[in-house]
């Protein structure tokens, strides 16, 4: 996980208030009916599970924003992802009144949405929705706010920075002496070995590249250090590169030295 950042004031066209305020051209279909939806969910005070409402969020112009602002990687576990999921941070089954509200849409692969479920245990007392005009129009804005009432143990990374809160092993393992950060890697299983073996893959893949610095330029020192240079500077380049996979774990492998500590293993090797 790192931190995602959000514009909340830009909402997609589909997600904003039928208002003239906010279409001065004039008020197209879309958030009319999205906002229909919303209301008649607010009404029956639960989440009606057909297509009718899960079409709303799912909206070409909410999809194209979610993709740009997570660069088509999973919220939590950061691996690229084609089959992408808008997922709710609070689960629109609990939260009916969200399900259709910006500052609650983040982008999930199919199993951090899978495993994610609707685990979304608080340390302090959930809200409820009062339906006036003031928190209607405060809908696409409302989410965080809650967040200081509710004290919820799921970690969202569009308000929360994992920096210093998460931490990994050479293996990839993914773990957290926060209990906030340990029960959301817990729920969404970014611990699971298919992620643990694919963050270690790329220190295998430097590995394997200084190796072969070392080998093929043997006779010459001055050749293997710039050839060593020049690796440990694409993966540190790589790893402020928005568009890579698993960016965590790529910038706590140079910040703890992890790579100065390969090359010298190599070297002994």
């Amino acid at each position: 996980m790192i931190k995602v950042e959000k514009n909340l004031e830009d909402v997609p066209d589909s997600l904003k208030l039928p208002l003239n305020e906010n279409f001065p051209n004039g008020v197209p279909s879309q958030p009319t009916t999205t906002h229909r939806r919303r209301l008649e969910l607010i009404e029956s005070e639960s989440y009606i599970d057909n297509n009718n409402y899960n079409s709303r969020y799912k909206q070409s112009d909410i999809q194209a924003a979610l993709r740009l602002i997570y660069k088509r990687k999973c919220a939590y576990c950061e691996q690229k992802i084609e089959q992408s999921h808008i997922e709710h941070y609070r689960p629109k089954k609990k939260y009916y009144w969200l399900a259709f509200s910006w500052d609650n849409l983040i982008l999930a692969c199919p199993f951090c949405n899978l495993y994610k479920d609707i685990h979304f245990d608080l340390d302090g007392e959930i809200v409820t929705f009062l339906n006036n005009d003031e928190n209607l129009s405060r809908i696409n804005v409302s989410s965080a706010s809650y967040d200081t009432t509710e004290l919820p143990k799921m970690i969202n990374p569009e308000t929360v920075n994992p920096l210093g809160h998460i931490h990994f092993e050479r293996n990839g393992v993914i773990k957290s002496e926060d209990n906030r950060f340990s029960y959301t890697i817990e729920k969404c299983k970014i611990d699971r070995k298919y992620l643990n073996d694919r963050r270690r893959k790329l220190l295998k893949t430097f590995e394997n590249d200084i190796n072969a610095a070392l080998v093929f330029n043997s006779g010459n020192t001055d050749d293997q250090e710039r050839e060593i240079a020049v690796l440990v500077r694409k993966f540190i380049r790589d790893s402020f590169d928005e568009e890579s996979e698993f960016l965590a774990f790529r910038r706590y492998a140079y910040t703890n030295n992890w790579l100065n500590d390969i090359v010298k293993e190599k070297r002994v090797s």
